[in-house]
């Protein structure tokens, strides 16, 4: 598990340390304070060359000069400075990659080559994407072709139940959830009782985010979940439900998560959901903007407390 990561020269990050990192990590602040450059930072850092050269469509709406749009990714759009991120992760062990297009040093190895304008993202030290890769969850709609392929890694590893019994504790009509193909195209559909199976993608995007997000932990083929948005799509009533699935697989799993989120009943429902573990694994990560730096302050289980019955504002 990561438990520290450092951010140099990227978008709003000037140089700025997070950590100790937990778990589950849920990434709050203000509009424009970092949170989806946060997530981008740790795509960088652990995503594999497809998702490096898409990152900025990822989590972002794009459009015009996309040359223009990675210089953007360089704090103050100065490219003078190659963007450097490092992370600690459990058992000391050390990593680091830079962004720029200064020449590869000696002791460098290339990642991925001629992102934007002509960079090379480089890794210094061991590689680690073998071990700890990630899995990207935006507020994009996803193809549900890709969902429907996507899903018989779960189905194939015997772990259909265990995500269909996760689901019924939000929508308790759900019988099953299948991959079918009634033309040229397999999609998903969920048997709810009624005198057709209903294709998933009419069950709106909250139902089938979380299908995504289950069935990724429970097949755990990615170690880290980044996931923008967390609430979105899902009424507050469910969120304890959904907070407490989320924990319990990803200690099962050893995955450990990344998600961003404007809403107080998401926090409250984490922090209940933390509660109840064995060992309390959340950590509330609050980005501000300070002068030219962006600062971040680890909330943990104390502070959580204290937060909750003073009424303070955290998001």
């Amino acid at each position: 598990m990561l438990t520290q990561v450092q951010l140099k020269n990227f978008r709003g990050f000037k140089d700025t340390t997070i950590g100790p990192l937990k778990r589950v990590n849920l990434i709050v602040g203000q509009n424009n304070t970092g949170k989806t450059g946060l997530l981008e930072a740790l795509v960088l850092l652990l995503g594999d060359p497809v998702q490096v050269i898409n990152l900025l469509s990822l989590f972002r709406s794009t459009g015009g000069d996309m040359n223009e749009s990675w210089r953007w990714v360089h704090y103050n759009k100065s490219t003078s400075q190659p963007i450097e991120i490092k992370a600690q992760f459990d058992g000391a062990k050390k990593y680091c990659i830079e962004l720029g297009n200064s020449a590869v040093p000696q002791h460098g190895h290339i990642l991925a080559g001629s992102i934007g304008d002509g960079e090379r993202l480089y890794a210094i030290g061991p590689q680690i994407h073998e071990s700890v890769k990630a899995s990207i969850f935006s507020t994009h709609p996803t193809d549900p072709r890709q969902d429907a392929i996507d899903y018989n890694r779960v189905v194939l590893q015997r772990k259909k139940k265990k995500v269909e019994s996760l689901l019924q504790k939000i929508e308790p009509r759900l019988q099953a959830v299948e991959t079918l193909q009634t033309g040229n195209t397999p999609l998903l559909y969920a048997d709810m009782g009624l005198s057709e199976m209903l294709p998933v993608t009419q069950m709106g995007q909250g139902f089938s985010r979380l299908l995504d997000i289950y069935s990724e932990l429970v097949v755990a083929e990615a170690k880290v979940l980044l996931i923008d948005e967390i609430e979105n799509g899902l009424h507050h009533s469910v969120l304890p439900v959904i907070w407490s699935g989320l924990f319990n697989v990803a200690a099962e799993a050893d995955v450990q998560i990344f998600a961003t989120t404007h809403s107080w009943e998401c926090v409250l429902a984490a922090d209940e959901a933390a509660r109840k573990m064995p060992e309390y694994q959340l950590n509330l990560i609050r980005l501000d903007r300070v002068d030219d730096n962006i600062k971040a302050t680890i909330i943990d289980k104390e502070a959580m407390g204290t937060a909750k019955e003073h009424h303070w504002e955290m998001r």
